[in-house]
């Protein structure tokens, strides 16, 4: 497999809360299904949401991973000067 370069942005396909305890992980945990600019879609976990889902359309950027390897994204402010969204 080769690696892949793409984001950092992207739109949510779906998002959703998680209010039970998953191994060790306090809720909630708010999860995303991200659609990635020029890339693939992928399951995130989402940070600054706060216990909401997001709603499907949000810009989304790409912040790193967590100690678990796992891909983790914050929503794009609208005002945002670095938001490379297409112009509606």
């Amino acid at each position: 497999m080769d690696p892949a370069t793409f984001g950092p942005e992207g739109t949510v396909w779906s998002s959703t809360v998680l209010r039970i305890r998953v191994a060790d992980r306090k809720p909630p945990a708010v999860l995303a299904y991200v659609d990635f600019d020029e890339g693939p879609r992928s399951l995130t976990h989402v940070d600054g949401a706060g216990d909401r889902a997001l709603t499907p359309g949000t810009r989304v950027r790409l912040l790193g991973r967590d100690d678990r390897g796992d891909p983790v994204v914050t929503p794009v402010a609208a005002d945002d000067p670095d938001d490379r969204r297409a112009p509606q």
